[in-house]
């Protein structure tokens, strides 16, 4: 655990590390935002545990270590780890479906070999394991009773993450990293000096063109989950939807600016997201995006042991 994360409680934690989701997560009743939080600190002490090891020997040993503790969560042994503690809280009340936890570390032990010459299937593997685990994670705690609509969660978080990897091309690649497939960049990987900004450009664009399939699949599920759990949902939903129509505005310019969305901004999409949660949720029809999205989604949960 980072020094960063250590000795923060799971609130401060979610408060600190993403304002988006710290946004969403006010919308839930207080019982329900206390799991989520405690959901979402046990995935930052993940992800900081594997950032501040000082080797990728380290980083890999202490991913072992969680798994450990995830398959003593499934067996119903007390976990070693104090933050294990609070997956398992959850795991206890929610029978989560602890499948995707270890996909979500199975994501952590990918990110420490180099990140290049992916292709359009490796990415959307990528994306599933260290963000549509998440969104399927939650859906005990948000109250989605059928698991058949996981893949719905699973796209959700799979458009959040493509979202992610167009906003942070240039950070990425300033840590020698490059998660735009080649083919969608003509073969731009690392290395070498600056991006080509054509081929950027080029490689933003469809990741955004895709991860539009992967929103409309996402959202097409909200209405299975609790009223009181789709506001959040939907609000979280387009504030990150927003960074990329940002991008678009912006020509897929993303190596000078990071794209964000105001308070503004994110009020503005609240209130949408109000109006839209008040209407009564239809079961919406999808248009061929967005049901190749939900196939793959289903089938990346299928992979990695997570029957819908």
């Amino acid at each position: 655990m980072s020094s960063a994360t250590r000795g923060l409680d799971a609130g401060e934690s979610i408060r600190r590390h993403s304002r988006s989701f710290s946004f969403a997560s006010r919308l839930l009743p207080a019982a329900k935002r206390a799991d989520v939080e405690r959901l979402y600190a046990w995935c930052r002490w993940c992800d900081d545990g594997v950032d501040a090891a000082t080797s990728p020997r380290q980083a890999l040993d202490f991913v072992e270590r969680a798994a450990q503790d995830v398959d003593r969560i499934a067996a119903g042994a007390r976990p070693l780890a104090r933050e294990s503690r609070w997956l398992a809280d959850l795991a206890g009340r929610h029978a989560l479906p602890l499948e995707a936890a270890l996909a979500l570390l199975e994501g952590m032990r990918t990110d420490l070999a180099p990140a290049a010459g992916l292709s359009e299937g490796g990415l959307l593997r990528y994306c599933f394991r260290v963000a549509g685990t998440v969104g399927v994670l939650l859906c005990p705690i948000l109250g989605l009773g059928d698991r058949r609509h996981l893949p719905h969660a699973a796209a959700l978080g799979m458009g959040m993450q493509l979202t992610n990897i167009a906003r942070d091309v240039a950070e990425d690649w300033r840590r020698g990293r490059c998660y735009l497939p080649v083919e969608w960049t003509d073969g731009l990987t690392p290395g070498g000096g600056p991006p080509d900004p054509r081929q950027v450009r080029r490689g933003v664009q469809t990741i955004l063109d895709v991860a539009d399939g992967y929103y409309a699949a996402g959202e097409a599920g909200i209405g299975r989950l609790d009223p009181d759990s789709r506001l959040a949902v939907r609000a979280a939903s387009r504030v990150y939807h927003a960074i990329g129509t940002r991008i678009r505005r912006r020509n897929f310019e993303v190596l000078d600016d990071r794209a964000r969305v105001s308070t503004l901004g994110k009020l503005g999409l609240f209130v949408r997201a109000l109006l839209a949660s008040a209407r009564r949720d239809p079961i919406l029809s999808l248009d061929p995006p967005a049901r190749r999205a939900l196939a793959a989604a289903e089938h990346l949960l299928r992979e990695h042991g997570v029957s819908p």
